[in-house]
């Protein structure tokens, strides 16, 4: 166990992907606070760039849309028990129109591009309900980016959380709460995944980033309050808020997120959003069954490799 920094120093850096919304503070947490190695380098972007960025191998393992996941199976395992999901209101992917939704029809509905699956639920709810809209892409960061002549807007992320949004439009649809009503199955919105061939080339560092990962997601599911606290100095929301929000957060990826995830998919195919049917392959035992056996190579608590 002690040669294994020197050993990942000799190797090229790992390169991990971090979203840039305070969605993922959890996870991310305990690698704040001194559990990230050397021989990791953090890149901080939005979905939708850490999706390119994966898809290019400009990263090795990231956080990404789980749409962008679907696309790309046969090239990405997804890590266990890592996602970004809710069940019910997620606060933070939220439709605001001055219509309701049914009389969107013909209507313009400004679409953001950070966010692939939040894009790809807000098309499938509309097919659902048999609602054209016309469709624009815009950066929405406030109220007043928004054309004057849109009749409703995605939001997404911090600027969804921090901005008044009620104040401004008259309809406020929640996208998890919707989902929620739709399937009675949480919501999916993003998934940790890894290039295959990195799983193949260097299946002793992505056990250990795997470890990492789960060790840092306790550590924030134990210090939650610290989270909401910071999220709420940053985005100057109230302390109420930021802990409603992260209290409906769920980072982590069990049977019945899994299941929501599946049916998501399955609806997007179904309604050709989705040109093949997903199946879910994550990074398989074999990889870790090609670590040195019998080496103790396991973070245990804090320590580091």
């Amino acid at each position: 166990m002690k040669n294994k920094p020197e050993q990942y120093r000799k190797q090229s850096p790992v390169k991990i992907g971090r979203i840039s919304y305070v969605n993922a503070a959890p996870v991310y947490y305990g690698l704040d606070r001194g559990l990230k190695p050397e021989w990791i380098n953090m890149v901080t972007a939005p979905p939708s760039v850490l999706n390119n960025m994966l898809a290019k191998g400009d990263i090795d393992l990231s956080p990404i849309s789980s749409v962008a996941y679907a696309r790309h199976q046969k090239d990405w395992l997804l890590l266990p028990d890592l996602s970004i999901a809710c069940f019910g209101d997620v606060i933070s992917v939220i439709l605001v129109s001055r219509y309701p939704l049914e009389k969107l029809n013909n209507k313009k509905v400004i679409l953001i591009d950070e966010s692939a699956t939040a894009v790809e639920l807000l098309k499938l709810f509309f097919i659902i309900k048999k609602v054209k809209p016309v469709f624009e892409i815009n950066a929405i960061g406030h109220p007043r980016d928004i054309p004057k002549n849109a009749d409703a807007a995605l939001i997404i992320g911090d600027s969804a959380l921090k901005e008044k949004w009620s104040d401004h439009y008259d309809y406020i649809y929640d996208t998890g709460n919707m989902w929620l009503k739709l399937t009675g199955l949480p919501f999916v919105f993003a998934v940790w995944a890894v290039q295959k061939s990195f799983a193949h080339k260097r299946p002793d560092a992505l056990s250990e980033i795997i470890d990492l990962f789960h060790i840092s997601k306790k550590h924030g599911d134990q210090h939650i309050k610290q989270i909401a606290a910071s999220a709420s100095s940053k985005l100057g929301i109230s302390l109420d808020v930021s802990e409603k929000y992260y209290d409906r957060l769920c980072c982590d990826l069990g049977p019945i997120q899994i299941k929501g995830l599946e049916s998501f998919f399955a609806l997007l195919y179904k309604e050709k959003i989705l040109s093949e049917k997903i199946s879910l392959s994550f990074v398989d035992e074999f990889v870790k069954s090609r670590i040195h056996k019998g080496s103790g190579f396991r973070v245990q608590g804090s320590g580091l490799p």
